[in-house]
């Protein structure tokens, strides 16, 4: 087997230098849309018979404009929460299985032990998300996605309008500020998201949605990669998860030039890989993700690293490696804990540090509930076992 000398994490790519042509475009596309959704703004507000003009009084003080950008941001990260909140409510009514919600730095996620809050890092390139899983037996429908998708910008509707509707009837200036806010940002975030565009390596509703009725077939291959996911909640270790909802072993890598799904595919073959004892395969599936690892979406890459240094502690024995690539595990999506904590006891106990080894290790064990799927608990439970027992004679690795 052909096994490069090292796997180390490759410099990033470098950014794309924007031109002054797609600038001066993108100015003038934001200006239009600005103009536009002011146009439709007054419309509204007139057709409800709505004074706009006496919501920004010329001779408004400071402290005014203060409660008014204050309401300005409070509505907008309600809408936020109120679109994630539709995404679900849509996503079950559909029947999606909700994992996990995230809104700024706060983080709803299903674990072993049931429903917990977190604090997490920073969403590169959206607010919030909401991730449904589908039944392992049954993908949804195209009907039933497009349910999923459409919920957040539905939520963010309804809400504008019941503002709208609620400034018509002359409210307490109190409330009059919010309901300013909760329309304008309600509608803002319903008419963008519908918008088909890529941010932080995310795909907007509108993106998913156009995703859906041009090429069905990258929808459904994610949609299987999912039901491989609720699998692994429903017990399934990786080894076990259903042949025909992963390629097979020797398929090419990135068939479906969608970065996110052909990296999320290479890292379910690797887990699988991995669980199996199957080496080649698992090399080639690590240097798939090496390769993507430069010009992935910021929101993957705590993800990528985590399999890769796996990858390097059970199969190469690299341990400069596996340095490197916990170092990149920061920030994910969902709580890796776990996982964090058992590769600090492996490097520990590489090191000979045999007190800093037992204490991460028990880091580990008391994290190991929170692992979101049963499957992968399965998995890094047998690890920590091994280790246990490595710690325990103080021998070497």
């Amino acid at each position: 087997m052909d096994i490069r000398d090292d796997l180390l994490p490759p410099p990033d790519a470098p950014a794309t230098p924007t031109s002054s042509g797609r600038l001066a475009l993108g100015a003038l596309g934001g200006a239009a849309f600005g103009a536009i959704a002011a146009f439709a703004g007054i419309e509204i507000a007139e057709a409800l018979k709505i004074d706009w003009r006496a919501l920004f009084p010329k001779d408004a003080g400071l402290g005014t404009w203060v409660i008014g950008a204050a309401s300005l941001v409070l509505g907008f990260w309600l809408q936020v929460l109120l679109h994630e909140a539709g995404h679900a409510l849509a996503g079950i009514a559909a029947g999606l299985r909700p994992l996990a919600f995230g809104v700024g730095p706060l983080r709803l996620e299903r674990s072993g032990d049931g429903w917990r809050f977190r604090w997490g890092g920073r969403l590169s390139g959206i607010s919030g998300f909401a991730l449904l899983l589908p039944s392992a037996e049954r993908p949804p429908t195209r009907a039933e996605q497009a349910i999923y998708l459409l919920g957040g910008v539905l939520a963010n509707a309804v809400v504008a309008f019941a503002a709208l509707w609620a400034l018509a009837a002359s409210p307490p200036e109190v409330v009059r500020g919010l309901l300013v806010a909760l329309a304008a940002t309600g509608l803002f975030l319903g008419v963008v998201n519908l918008v088909p565009f890529r941010s932080g390596g995310w795909l907007s509703d509108g993106a998913g949605l156009w995703s859906l009725w041009r090429k069905p077939g990258l929808a459904f291959a994610s949609m299987a990669l999912q039901q491989a996911v609720q699998a692994s909640m429903d017990g399934a270790r990786p080894r076990d998860w259903p042949a025909v909802l992963l390629p097979a072993d020797d398929a090419p890598f990135g068939v479906h030039g969608e970065p996110a799904l052909d990296t999320a595919i290479a890292s379910m073959r690797l887990s699988r890989a991995l669980d199996a004892g199957q080496t080649p395969v698992a090399e080639a599936a690590a240097r798939y993700l090496h390769s993507a690892w430069p010009t992935a979406a910021p929101a993957l890459r705590p993800g990528l690293a985590a399999m890769l240094a796996v990858h390097c502690l059970l199969i190469r024995r690299d341990l400069a490696a596996v340095r490197a690539w916990r170092e990149r595990m920061v920030g994910s999506l969902l709580d890796m804990g776990c996982h964090e904590a058992w590769l600090d006891a492996e490097l520990a106990f590489a090191d000979d540090d045999l007190s800093a080894a037992r204490d991460a290790h028990a880091q580990a064990v008391a994290a190991l509930p929170r692992v979101h799927d049963a499957g992968t608990r399965i998995v890094v439970a047998e690890r920590l076992d091994e280790l246990a027992t490595r710690i325990h004679a103080g021998g070497a690795p």
